[in-house]
């Protein structure tokens, strides 16, 4: 294909598009609807993963407690161990000493508790070392516990707890987004879809004569289909810019409010770099697959090319 061709072709696709200007525009629209819809799921599974992720952080998950006849070289194997379990994150050691003294500082406006502490001795303090397992997905928290449960961690450990039902909210809360979101997009693709197929359909049927003529001509099959291929590209481009700008202006209005409401400090410049672009390519994908199907579709029924 010719350069002059090439223009031609994208001469034609623009005439097209403003040839129908009002249907072009509800065409757009609804590509635009369907991508705003898209991005507004990424940016909800992205802060409601690091949101979780921070709460799972400071609830600490999964917390064993060491005997009291555990000793300090114990306590170091079994940390070095630990860290190498599949899954695992972090593990954080709190001696006992810390924990006393954690105690005392939550417990400093009732003296009767830390009254009742200190008539303890070093080897009957119910207050012992600690440790918080933190691991890299939501779904390795089970495992864990359940290793430092057995056989292999009991004679160090008088009690390991966690927070199982908390973690498995948050893990659904995560699926359900996840599986809504798929849900609402998809239905928004097959109406993208459905509008942008009638929208080439009537161009089609109004361009009849004119495609009779080319084919007269000698003009061929893709020579034909191009301009309306090009059309439905517009639509595509069009809405990814629109979209993309509307999503990085609430992205740079709204991520110090989102920051302090969650309590996250990971956002900022960061959440737009992070996301926009993201946003940017899933959205300019999306739009050329979904218009290039409904052209496709159009095209195979109604021109005979």
């Amino acid at each position: 294909m010719t350069t002059l061709e090439t223009k031609r072709l994208i001469k034609s696709g623009l005439t097209n598009f403003l040839r129908n200007i009002w249907i072009s525009i509800a065409a757009t629209s609804m590509v635009a609807i369907t991508l705003f819809i898209i991005s507004i799921i990424i940016v909800l599974y992205a802060l409601t993963s690091v949101a979780i992720q921070n709460s799972t952080d400071k609830i600490g998950v999964v917390t064993a407690y060491f005997n009291q006849q555990t000793t300090d070289k114990e306590v170091q194997n079994v940390i070095t161990e630990i860290k190498g379990l599949e899954g695992v994150r972090e593990v954080n050691y709190t001696t006992k000493e810390e924990a006393i003294a954690q105690f005392k500082l939550i417990h400093q406006n009732e003296p009767n508790w830390i009254e009742s502490l200190n008539e303890f001795t070093d080897a009957e303090n119910p207050l012992t070392g600690s440790i918080a397992v933190k691991a890299y997905d939501l779904t390795d928290y089970s495992r864990i516990y359940d290793t430092l449960k057995g056989q292999r961690y009991a004679p160090y450990f008088q009690n390991v707890r966690d927070n199982q039902t908390v973690i498995n909210k948050l893990y659904r809360i995560i699926q359900f987004i996840t599986r809504f979101g798929i849900l609402l997009a998809a239905i928004f693709m097959v109406v993208t879809v459905m509008v942008t197929f009638n929208t080439i359909r009537l161009t089609i049927y109004n361009r009849r004569e004119e495609v009779e003529i080319m084919r007269l001509v000698g003009a061929t099959n893709w020579y034909i289909r191009w301009p309306f291929m090009i059309e439905g590209i517009l639509y595509s481009l069009i809405a990814t810019v629109l979209t993309s700008l509307i999503i990085l202006i609430l992205l740079i209005l709204l991520s110090g409010r989102i920051e302090q409401f969650l309590s996250i400090q990971v956002l900022g410049s960061s959440l737009i770099s992070a996301l926009f672009w993201r946003i940017l390519l899933v959205n300019l994908a999306a739009s050329i697959v979904l218009s290039a199907i409904a052209s496709s579709i159009a095209m195979r029924r109604y021109l005979k090319v």
